[in-house]
């Protein structure tokens, strides 16, 4: 009788509560729980956690670049620097205005940008190379770009999307460039596409932009 008077004396609470977590016994044992002391071990152990992901983190940075190529060269710029890729169109020259990689003016979406050749930044010839496989790239397009404000525009032979690398997967240029790519770039990563395997020099965009700001004065 007293096992059923205290079953029926739970069971007329828990209506009144919903639930079980609700409970006001449930509820101190949980807050004796948590007031309880934290253990040197446990801390310990916490603090290792945490260093080991925060080293993990710094050592895993990310980069993506998109892939294009100019003449023969395969180049990445920072994905972030992208705002839009389009179709290749007529650029009109500047009277009396023509620095060393000024194209001219271009209109974009209603507003002229400056139109520069990043190829004679860089010293690429154009060369010959054509598109085999229109579903792998977009051929001969234009490409915007800004930072802080500012904007370029640029042609490019093809484009072939993103990639994302590692710190760890940057290599150093080659020593033997002859071009003046070379001196704009982070380093290297190796692109692999099916059988095709090449390097993709990517470029620094702290030693790119004060570049072309020079380039058009």
């Amino acid at each position: 009788q007293c096992g059923e008077s205290q079953l029926q004396s739970v069971k007329t609470e828990l209506e009144k509560i919903i639930h079980c977590a609700n409970c006001k016994v449930y509820s101190a044992a949980a807050r004796q729980l948590l007031d309880r002391d934290i253990s040197p071990e446990y801390m310990q152990e916490g603090a290792a956690t945490l260093a080991k992901r925060k080293t993990n983190t710094k050592n895993n940075n990310t980069t993506s670049i998109v892939i294009f190529r100019i003449g023969e060269e395969w180049l990445g710029l920072p994905a972030h620097l992208f705002q839009e890729v389009v179709q290749f169109r007529s650029v009109h020259s500047i009277p009396h205005r023509r620095g060393k990689i000024l194209c001219g003016l271009v209109n974009i979406r209603g507003e002229l940008q400056l139109c520069i050749s990043l190829g004679q930044l860089l010293d690429i010839k154009k060369g010959e190379r054509q598109g085999v496989n229109i579903a792998k790239g977009i051929y001969e397009r234009m490409i915007v770009i800004a930072k802080e404000g500012v904007r370029y525009v640029f042609p490019v032979g093809e484009i072939r999307g993103i990639r994302r690398y590692s710190d760890k997967d940057l290599l150093a240029p080659p020593v033997t460039a002859t071009h003046s790519a070379r001196d704009y770039l982070s380093g290297l990563v190796a692109w692999k596409e099916g059988d095709e395997e090449r390097h993709i020099g990517c470029l620094d965009e702290a030693l790119l932009f004060p570049a072309l700001e020079r380039g058009i004065a």
